[in-house]
């Protein structure tokens, strides 16, 4: 394979096509532009080899190794920078992405137990395809796509983007680290995209992150969705590894339809103002339809963690987790602005197989410790938990529609400026405040029996309404979402 990309004619659209066998290749495949790689199927190609060879002076035990390509079996990399190094420069010494309309596909990758770093790289260079290709036993990552090393604090500048990404179909063994230069390593890295789209991803992995950022992150129009990912709820720098990490998000990215067991972490650096949302892009991340349940119910780690502005978090399921949603950042980080347009709506929260836990959030939905503003919270169930929703330090906060059930410790502690109507609750502490004495009284909050269905998956059927006679039906306010008959109800689903 290497010899052949050797030969090949860059953008000519010319064709590697891979028959059935192992290939165990002596050096990396460099793959010019225009240039694809077909196999015959992940079940009858392989491609391993006893290890990618570095280019001559590269140190392999340098703090950088990871951040290199050098060491990877398939290479689609361009030069990134124009001053002296084509890896890494000023802002001012970016170039543009390499147009690629490459594809990659149809065979499996196996990094010799771990004996090589990563499988496929791709670098600064637009148009990239991979699909149907399996990743097994790297040493630090199956796959790589970043447009390459960046500044901190600075905002990736117009047309510098690694732009039209597209990943699908593609599984993931086993090809990540942890303890690499003080962190973790993910199967798929990603970062400096604009336009990717990533999608049927299967991730089983013992040792590290599912998917992460590559370089500082700094991702917009990206999705991520139809996903499983499964990674280890032990670590001993984190306490579990996250099936997805990622920093740096400006505008339109979305994940959704995606299964896993371990938190996901959205975190913009706070002392980089350039991503906060704007009135022609309000929405700098979406997250929808995520279930997130522990597997071993003894988790301490939240299910999702947002240090930055302008994000929905809808029709999702965490069960068992230490805490739900973790909004962090902004001032308490060094920034000069809090973390503001926080939508958290038509979610379930259930803590139903681990023990509540008090202290530092444990067992809260929604934990809110640093500054934060125009928080919404509507239409979800918070089922079993410690204090269902501890604002500490938030301001401007609308809780409407919710459910509250078991509630073992306070229904919502501390915040500032709250809205609190048409909410249920039900079978709460007797020994901790009532809603009268937190709140003023008010005739739309009401306590009783939701009349729950009570059966199948809590995720998708247990919380929703038995009858129309359920006391959630047609008792909440118009938030501004979707609702049939007289009223909205309250809870995650409308009858």
């Amino acid at each position: 394979m290497a010899y052949a990309a050797k030969r090949v004619q860059p953008n000519q659209n010319y064709t590697i096509y891979l028959n059935a066998g192992v290939y165990r290749e002596t050096e990396a495949t460099v793959l010019p532009p225009g240039v694809n790689i077909e196999g015959a199927g992940e079940s009858s190609v392989t491609i391993t080899s006893n290890g990618a060879i570095p280019a001559p002076g590269i140190n392999t035990g340098s703090s950088d190794w990871s951040l290199l390509h050098y060491g990877s079996i398939i290479q689609l990399v361009s030069p990134s920078y124009s001053g002296s190094s084509p890896r890494y420069g000023p802002p001012s010494e970016m170039v543009e992405a390499t147009d690629g309309n490459q594809t990659l596909s149809g065979f499996t990758i196996d990094g010799n137990d771990k004996t090589i770093k990563a499988g496929v790289w791709v670098e600064n260079r637009n148009n990239v395809t991979m699909h149907n290709v399996t990743f097994k036993d790297f040493q630090h990552s199956g796959a790589v796509f970043t447009r390459g090393n960046m500044w901190w604090f600075v905002p990736l500048p117009e047309r510098k983007w690694m732009k039209n990404t597209t990943i699908y179909d593609c599984t993931f063994i086993n090809s990540a680290a942890d303890g690499v230069s003080g962190g973790s390593t993910g199967n798929l890295r990603l970062g400096g995209l604009d336009g990717a789209d990533i999608y049927n991803i299967t991730i089983r992995e013992n040792k590290g992150y599912g998917i992460k950022f590559m370089h500082v992150g700094h991702l917009r129009n990206v999705k991520i969705h139809d996903c499983d990912i499964q990674v280890p709820e032990v670590d001993s720098q984190w306490s579990e590894d996250a099936s997805i990490e990622l920093w740096n998000l400006s505008y339109g990215n979305e994940i959704y339809n995606v299964t896993c067991n371990t938190w996901l972490s959205m975190v913009n650096h706070a002392v980089m103002n350039d991503y906060q949302p704007t009135a022609t892009h309000p929405s700098n991340l979406k997250m929808r339809n995520v279930r997130i349940k522990d597997i071993d119910g003894q988790s301490v780690k939240e299910s999702i963690e947002v240090a930055l502005s302008g994000v929905e978090i809808s029709d999702s399921y965490f069960q068992d987790k230490g805490f739900g949603i973790a909004i962090w950042g902004g001032k308490a980080w060094g920034g000069s602005i809090e973390n503001h347009n926080i939508n958290i709506h038509n979610n379930i929260f259930a803590n139903v197989a681990r023990k509540v836990q008090f202290g530092f959030g444990n067992s809260t939905a929604v934990f809110i410790p640093d500054l934060a503003t125009n928080i919404k919270i509507h239409n979800n169930v918070f089922d079993t938990l410690g204090n269902s929703l501890q604002l500490d330090s938030a301001d401007k906060i609308s809780i409407k529609n919710n459910v509250f059930l078991n509630s073992q410790g306070d229904d919502v502690q501390g915040g500032k400026n709250i809205a609190f109507t048409n909410n249920l609750r039900r079978n709460t502490n007797p020994a901790k405040p009532t809603w009268q004495s937190q709140f003023a009284v008010n005739a739309t909050n009401i306590q009783g029996d939701p009349r729950f269905t009570g059966t199948g998956d809590r995720w998708n059927s247990y919380y929703k309404a038995a009858s129309s006679r359920s006391l959630m039906v047609d008792r909440g306010t118009n938030v501004g979402l979707p609702y049939s008959g007289s009223a909205p109800d309250i809870g995650r689903w409308e009858w």
